[in-house]
């Protein structure tokens, strides 16, 4: 099948890449599509193979074809890219021991790279990835050293001093000024102190924290730092990805590195301010596929 290479929210370009549907996995498990450089066009030498995983639950379009665009993209400047379907999401096969979803995808993953290396001579990759999407490409990179460089889109978020006083100051602008900015103020103290407390009294007990209410769980702040500066000690390239739509919880460019200052140099952050979670608005989407074209050719290409 052939494509025309696009970036959503801006005008086709001319070059046209193949797509191939294919199975990996020892028992042909995991359903993934494969967009390879045009016939004819040079594959980047020594480039890796990016392999974008699902977004959650979505299968591997990825949120309104996000991972359609962007593998087509990134195939048109030379390197192969596939969306893959972890197992029991979209036509993979859940087919792993785990126990938990988390191993599963790593799990599901590393077979994922295995079975390109024969397909494609891939020997390093770069993953990609959107909200769990993105956690799962942090676990796997931890877990694998075939992988060269993560994209992160949404990955934990975690408030700081500055966050709260930007959030502050842009509340009292808005209408209703100081009274309602105020009351927000006050609603965060209480709830991050029955919070606190609720910790307090879950360790007091020996009890494992709760996950948050929308079901995705961060690791504590310390580990999370800890596991991106690993990666950054051992050369792999970490682009993280935010969107503007976090409140208090992440707001400003270089936030992330507010959290962690001995990042800065490290790694590489992106922040889209008018972005929602899942970028649906085209430009929004489009911006977010040249960001992270450039990066990958940059430090691969």
């Amino acid at each position: 099948m052939t494509a025309t290479r696009e970036v959503q929210g801006h005008a086709p370009a001319l070059a046209i890449v193949r797509d191939e549907a294919i199975r990996l996995g020892p028992q042909g498990q995991l359903v993934a599509v494969v967009s390879h450089p045009a016939e004819g066009q040079a594959r980047t030498p020594r480039a890796p193979a990016v392999i974008v995983l699902n977004a959650g639950v979505l299968h591997r379009v990825g949120p309104h074809r996000l991972h359609v665009s962007l593998t087509r993209h990134l195939a048109g400047l030379g390197f192969p890219a596939v969306r893959l379907d972890l197992g029991g999401i979209g036509d993979s096969i859940a087919s792993t021991d785990a126990t938990t979803f988390w191993e599963s995808a790593v799990a599901d993953t590393r077979e994922a790279m295995t079975g390109l290396g024969g397909m494609l001579g891939a020997r390093r990759f770069v993953i990609f990835g959107v909200c769990a999407g993105a956690d799962n490409a942090l676990s796997t990179a931890l877990a694998d050293e075939r992988v060269a460089g993560i994209v992160l889109v949404d990955p934990a978020v975690y408030p700081t001093p500055r966050s709260l006083y930007r959030e502050l100051r842009r509340r009292l602008v808005e209408p209703g000024g100081a009274p309602l900015a105020l009351r927000w103020a006050a609603r965060h103290a209480r709830t991050r102190l029955r919070r606190e407390l609720r910790r307090l009294e879950q360790w007091r007990r020996g009890v494992a924290g709760e996950p948050p209410a929308e079901g995705r769980e961060y690791p504590p702040v310390e580990k999370f730092g800890a596991n991106l500066a690993a990666l950054a000690d051992r050369g792999v390239g970490v682009l993280a990805c935010y969107a503007g739509m976090h409140g208090e919880n992440y707001n400003h460019e270089d936030q992330i590195f507010e959290s962690f200052p001995r990042l800065r140099g490290r790694i590489d952050r992106a922040y889209f301010s008018g972005a929602n979670h899942t970028f649906t608005q085209l430009d929004d989407q489009a911006a977010l596929i040249a960001t992270t074209a450039r990066w990958i050719s940059g430090r691969f290409g």
